[in-house]
């Protein structure tokens, strides 16, 4: 039964069957929105931006609770940068144990920049292993994203799923997501974001999150979304280089989540535009 019951939340509820995501860090904390402005390995894999400047790389990694649940434990990393106009990113969690139960998402962005504009290529892939023979699922996802940036304005678009990816040979195939992705930053304290993504046959999944420096780099976010409606916050601590986040969402019913994440900026210097 417990199996049973982890399988059924994990296909249901983890970001796989969600354009094939990984979602972690900050955007957690957020409302699942995207904070455009500040370099994140999991935020370039939602929404690739011009953010990176020329020789700039960034590592993130961490650990995610799903609503309170040890078996719902999973370990992302992502890895993001840019050389030129040219730039990518790649991200990998693993959900479970493997003598017991795995969920396992990859997905990696490719993006060319030009001036203030990115277009991008989304690929990404999905594998369920299942102890005692039960056997394997997998699936891949194409998808398209474009991103924008004017002075203090960013804008982004992603279209995922293109190719109606299927993760039981019988069942019907994902539908096409869109997502549009927004953030003003108010001058030097403060940035607010929002997000929408649309489904064929779905309610329209509205979010917004705001990110608050205190002190210094340090900062305070906060987000919500609705359908169904979910809270989150964190903070973000930011010494050199280097920076710690914690992240936590409610949900509900189901209960709380818990994300810590730790990022590494190195090369380059940010792109002043």
């Amino acid at each position: 039964m417990r199996m049973i019951l982890t399988i059924i939340l994990s296909i249901v509820l983890m970001p796989g069957l969600y354009a094939y995501d990984i979602k972690s860090g900050r955007e957690t904390g957020m409302g699942e929105t995207v904070l455009m402005s500040k370099p994140s390995a999991y935020g370039l894999l939602e929404c690739p931006g011009d953010i990176l400047s020329d020789r700039q790389f960034v590592i993130e990694s961490g650990w995610n609770r799903k609503f309170d649940l040890a078996d719902l434990d999973c370990v992302p990393i992502g890895m993001a940068g840019r050389y030129k106009n040219y730039g990518g990113a790649i991200g990998f969690w693993q959900m479970g144990t493997p003598d017991y139960y795995t969920d396992k998402v990859f997905r990696a962005v490719f993006s060319y920049y030009y001036n203030s504009f990115t277009a991008s290529l989304i690929t990404s892939g999905r594998m369920i292993e299942i102890g005692d023979g039960f056997g394997t699922l997998r699936a891949a996802s194409v998808g398209l994203g474009a991103a924008y940036r004017y002075n203090n304005y960013f804008f982004g678009l992603t279209v995922d799923d293109l190719n109606g990816p299927k993760i039981v040979e019988n069942a019907d195939g994902e539908n096409v997501k869109t997502s549009l992705f927004a953030e003003i930053q108010g001058g030097t304290r403060h940035s607010v974001a929002g997000r929408i993504t649309l489904e064929k046959y779905e309610k329209p999944k509205i979010s917004i999150g705001q990110y608050i420096y205190v002190h210094e780099k340090n900062a305070l976010f906060w987000g919500l979304s609705q359908n169904p409606l979910t809270y989150g916050g964190g903070l973000e601590a930011e010494l050199r280089k280097l920076s710690i986040v914690y992240a936590v969402s409610y949900h509900p019913v189901l209960g709380f989540s818990h994300n810590v994440s730790i990022k590494f900026v190195f090369g380059g210097r940010l792109s002043e535009k």
